[in-house]
């Protein structure tokens, strides 16, 4: 049941990230947050709707910055009239970017105090980073060079109640010819945007090696 879990769980990852064109599958990230580019329909609504598109851009191949992404977040709030409330990006990716956070930090060693004696030992680096507000998040999912900036007010994996992910129970697999026996685990859900200008994806960042 741990194998079913972290399964189940690396799959949503998976298909967070995928654009899939089947529509008995989980439409992800690439699918909900785009432009008409990819998808051309989305929520049987047409994408030619300037209102139904999300703002796309592509960054150039450039290392991303606390100022880049900060012109980023403002285009966002511009196109959709709100702030996204978070972003997230691969670790490579998110890791260049912390590269210029990191080179500002300061420490300062107090008369008497030194940091291999103290047990309040500095803190260095940071768990999301803050810009204009908007905390920037590993995914490990994401792709490399893609920045999403989402807005969850909007935005929402619905689970049904029904296949929340339920388990069948174990069957025979006699009539199969097979000693043994077989489960299923159920999700029915759907990633569902309803207000595609706030949400945002920036593609061409440049990224670390890990």
């Amino acid at each position: 049941m741990n194998d079913a879990g972290n399964n189940g769980a690396a799959a949503l990852q998976n298909a967070l990230y995928t654009n899939s064109t089947n529509t008995t599958q989980l439409i992800g990230f690439p699918g909900a947050i785009d432009d008409g580019t990819a998808v051309a329909t989305y929520g049987n609504l047409p994408r030619g709707n300037t209102w139904w598109q999300s703002k796309q851009y592509a960054a150039g191949t450039v290392a991303p910055t606390r100022a880049l992404v900060m012109q980023y977040i403002v285009g966002v709030q511009k196109y959709g009239s709100e702030n996204p409330t978070m972003g997230v990006m691969g670790p490579g990716t998110w890791a260049k970017l912390a590269d210029d956070f990191i080179g500002q930090e300061s420490y300062q060693i107090m008369p008497g105090k030194g940091f291999d004696a103290d047990g309040d030992q500095p803190r260095s680096a940071f768990r999301a980073l803050d810009i204009a507000g908007v905390p920037i998040y590993i995914d490990l999912g994401c792709p490399e060079g893609t920045l999403f900036l989402l807005n969850m007010n909007y935005l929402n994996l619905y689970v049904h109640n029904m296949a929340n992910f339920s388990f069948s129970g174990f069957e025979s697999l006699l009539s199969s010819s097979v000693l043994g026996y077989i489960g299923v685990v159920l999700t029915l859900c759907e990633l569902v945007c309803v207000k595609p200008t706030t949400q945002s994806q920036i593609t061409g960042f440049t990224s670390i090696t890990l």
